[in-house]
């Protein structure tokens, strides 16, 4: 239905249109994703040039038409300054905004991704980038319905043996035991203490996140299997992971280099 409305968004993406116009996706928290037409935007002179960048978040004044909104006015809230400041952590605000995207239909309204994403923004310009991106995922999963069982088999939902190193299935849904191991796709031996420190993630207050601390490996396990089970259920490959990759984003953390979580036999 035509007619104005306003709300507040994060634009994710950002393309030419036509001449001088462009052609955005928002992420809202009260109309969802939506595309949006800016004309004239890339004229010089353009005052809604500043509140419509890739990676702001602004008030926006919209006009519905029978197939794209329209953006007429709107007001900045934050440009995540301290993020275009610094490669490294502009590298991850892109994989937040990626993964939003990614987990979002457009004309999907969600609130909780929304505000995770906000969140996530903002905890990201003082809190260590990897454990903003780790617990962005392992949140994202948790608002999709798709945490992972962590506590029992995933498989058959029996008691997990002590004998060995936990494996993970995407495919599962979860750890598995002993007994359901090599049936369902990809998995990941892990220590224990990554899965303790998935399920920290996923409750902990984001301003308490400055103040916690992974060994190599336990952050290097975590960097491989939460995005693996992300882009499992997303059925796609995340492209701002090459990005960070790039720039050695995983290094400089406090965190150091180790060996990754193991695969085994059918991947």
């Amino acid at each position: 239905m035509a007619g104005y409305f306003r709300d507040e968004g994060i634009v994710l993406k950002s393309r030419d249109y036509q001449e001088t116009d462009q052609l955005l996706t928002i992420l809202t928290p009260r109309h969802g994703k939506l595309d949006a037409i800016v004309k004239g935007v890339r004229k010089p002179k353009s005052s809604l040039r500043s509140g419509t960048q890739q990676l702001c978040r602004s008030r926006f004044l919209f006009y519905a038409g029978k197939s794209l909104a329209t953006i007429t006015q709107c007001e900045v809230q934050s440009i995540y300054a301290p993020l275009r400041q610094d490669l490294k952590r502009l590298a991850y605000a892109f994989y937040l905004v990626e993964i939003a995207d990614s987990a979002v239909m457009p004309g999907q309204v969600n609130p909780a991704m929304y505000i995770l994403l906000k969140q996530g923004l903002e905890i990201l310009a003082g809190a260590p980038p990897v454990l903003v991106a780790r617990a962005f995922e392992a949140r994202v999963l948790k608002i999709l319905g798709l945490e992972p069982r962590l506590d029992r088999c995933a498989s058959c939902g029996g008691d997990l043996d002590g004998g060995g190193r936990p494996a993970l299935s995407p495919a599962a849904g979860g750890i598995l035991c002993a007994r359901c191991r090599g049936r369902e796709g990809p998995e990941y031996q892990v220590m224990l203490g990554s899965i303790k420190a998935w399920q920290q993630l996923n409750r902990m207050n984001w301003q308490h996140l400055r103040r916690m601390h992974l060994t190599p490996n336990l952050t290097r396990e975590l960097e491989e299997i939460l995005p693996a089970f992300l882009e499992y259920y997303l059925d796609r490959k995340l492209k701002s992971r090459a990005l960070i990759n790039e720039i050695g984003g995983s290094e400089n953390d406090g965190t150091g280099k180790d060996r990754p979580a193991t695969r085994t036999p059918g991947d």
